[in-house]
């Protein structure tokens, strides 16, 4: 091969890295650094409302903590995990049924079951 021919390949070459390390720089700063950054201003804007609100005199009031589960009684701690989960199935099966309903599907024999057990009316067959 000529001397040229290896200075162009090795030009190619490289300019093909720099445009994949330059790919990849974008997609890390456009998926990573960008939204922290943004969290970060949020963050810095909530702590200058509060720090202005307190040097005025009137401070700001803070989040309640959750108290800690750790002495919740067992018993309750199930009772609430098992009510919050059946809430979630409940919401569930409505959406399901509504978009099942809305793209004119037929409805799963199961669902049906589910709602009548949980007392929920839909439509002439329940």
């Amino acid at each position: 091969m000529l001397w040229w021919m290896w200075v162009l390949l090795w030009t190619v070459a490289v300019l093909a890295a720099a445009a994949s390390l330059g790919a990849l720089l974008y997609r890390t700063l456009t998926r990573q650094v960008l939204p922290t950054l943004d969290d970060l201003e949020r963050t810095a804007a909530d702590f200058s409302d509060r720090w202005n609100a307190a040097v005025e005199g009137r401070p700001a009031p803070l989040r309640t903590p959750a108290p800690p589960a750790m002495f919740t009684p067992v018993n309750e701690t199930r009772a609430a995990y098992r009510s919050g989960r059946d809430q979630r199935q409940t919401a569930r099966l409505i959406r399901r049924m509504q978009r099942k309903d809305a793209q004119g599907l037929p409805q799963r024999y199961g669902d049906l079951v589910r709602a009548e057990q949980k007392g929920l009316r839909h439509g002439p067959l329940v």
